[in-house]
């Protein structure tokens, strides 16, 4: 599904929501067997959950690979491209991979497979989708109903994206926000908008 479809929807998650299933997320992987010595975040999504459970998990090794699969507006790349590929100091350890959202397992699974070093290997999201072909070991919540999911950390730059694609960046306040609700179902409150679209001329 793209931003293109006719009933595509789009949601705000919000960083108090984000961080609450985060620890949801915690309490599910400190209740298994499993012990790790070093997070990988998943860049860019990726990286507040992985800090958020290095404080939740006591766990000070935090690392990064940065995976290339959407861009703004829910715009898909047709394969994911891991961008930073060595990761030697990784190898011999236990590894949580951790990003926000699990949608259709392409980041997941093109990451892990520069991970494959590691003595162990496990995989984390907030929230995962039906859709997924590559399901991560440890879920804080899963998504039943298939939205798109806006984390507040990626808001300016997914919003503006659809802005863009409809024609309506130079739109005023009001007239986007009615149109993000006509088009994609999207609920954006009108502070949170004009903070926004106060970013504009950095996406332009």
């Amino acid at each position: 599904m793209t931003s293109k479809d006719k009933d595509f929807k789009a949601e705000i998650v919000s960083l108090e929501k984000a961080y609450e299933d985060s620890l949801k997320l915690a309490e599910k992987i400190a209740a298994s067997s499993d012990r790790f010595d070093a997070i990988v975040g998943i860049a860019r999504g990726g990286f507040p959950p992985a800090r958020f459970l290095c404080d939740f998990l006591n766990i000070e090794e935090l690392h990064s690979i940065q995976v290339k699969h959407y861009g703004s507006g829910a715009e898909e790349k047709e394969d994911a491209e891991v961008l930073n590929k060595d990761f030697k100091e990784l190898s011999d350890k236990n590894v949580l991979l951790v990003d926000d959202v699990n949608d259709s397992g392409k980041t997941l699974k093109a990451a892990s497979k520069f991970l494959e070093a590691a003595a162990l290997l496990k995989t984390a999201v907030i929230h995962e989708k039906d859709t997924t072909n590559f399901k991560a070991d440890f879920v804080g919540e899963p998504v039943k109903e298939w939205r798109w999911l806006i984390y507040q950390w990626a808001a300016a730059e997914d919003v503006l994206g659809f802005l863009k694609e409809g024609d309506m960046l130079e739109a005023d306040a009001t007239e986007a926000q009615q149109f993000l609700e006509d088009a994609y179902s999207l609920e954006v409150e009108m502070s949170l908008l004009t903070k926004i679209l106060a970013t504009k001329p950095a996406y332009k």
